[in-house]
């Protein structure tokens, strides 16, 4: 399968790379010259490619587009017009967070043949939310559980949705795993040797877990505290 994916970033190139060892024709964009040279002597091919600039139709002419740069409203427009091929397979990444429902709008009007990925936090790779709650005091939400998703996980869902050909659905992408937030971010400070963020203990107030049962049907997801 040739697969573009827009937006090689931190989730993007290692999605490319794993895709390219799958056997598919991976090409992407980048916004550097610099980042371009590095996915060239890794087999991908990408394009330069920053707002307000339009793609080439090479890059949208092929049997999937992995939409990794979630269109926010003042980008939303620039999307629209882009020379998009009726018969190319879009799969967006989008959030749970639902700040993104009306782009979500936009891919299923917009094309024929359409996959929704709502991922949870994107974390992983020396990428930690941990960090920036490590010393912090008096948080809030206590109880209120994570809705994370793991970066290895993040890609092993992606790469079933291609391999089972998953359309016309949404899918909540996040581990099944939901810690509080003051068990979860304390016990990655502990094991990093980092100051340990403090939570409000006055504060009982509680939410609901993203469930991801509907994704855990077809994907065994690792879950947390893997890193």
């Amino acid at each position: 399968m040739k697969i573009s994916v827009i937006g090689l970033g931190w989730f993007g190139e290692d999605l490319a790379l794993e895709l390219l060892k799958d056997g598919h024709e991976v090409q992407g964009t980048t916004t550097t010259l610099a980042k371009k040279e590095i996915l060239k002597a890794t087999g991908v091919n990408s394009f330069l490619l920053s707002y307000p600039d339009l793609p080439s139709d090479e890059l949208l002419k092929v049997d999937c587009v992995i939409l990794n740069i979630p269109p926010f409203p003042e980008e939303l427009n620039w999307f629209q017009s882009w020379n998009w091929d009726e018969n190319t397979w879009m799969i967006f990444i989008s959030s749970t967070s639902g700040s993104l429902l009306g782009q979500e709008e936009w891919v299923k009007s917009s094309f024929k043949k359409w996959t929704i990925l709502q991922f949870g936090g994107l974390y992983g790779k020396h990428r930690h939310p941990g960090k920036s709650l490590s010393g912090r005091k008096n948080l809030p939400g206590r109880k209120w559980p994570v809705n994370l998703l793991h970066l290895s996980d993040a890609i092993g869902f992606t790469k079933k949705v291609i391999e089972l050909k998953l359309q016309s659905a949404s899918f909540p992408v996040l581990s099944g795993d939901h810690p509080s937030r003051e068990e979860f971010y304390q016990a990655y400070c502990l094991r990093h040797e980092l100051p340990l963020p403090y939570f409000d203990q006055t504060d009982q107030s509680q939410k609901d877990p993203i469930s991801n049962e509907i994704s855990a049907v077809y994907y065994k997801f690792k879950g947390l505290f893997v890193d």
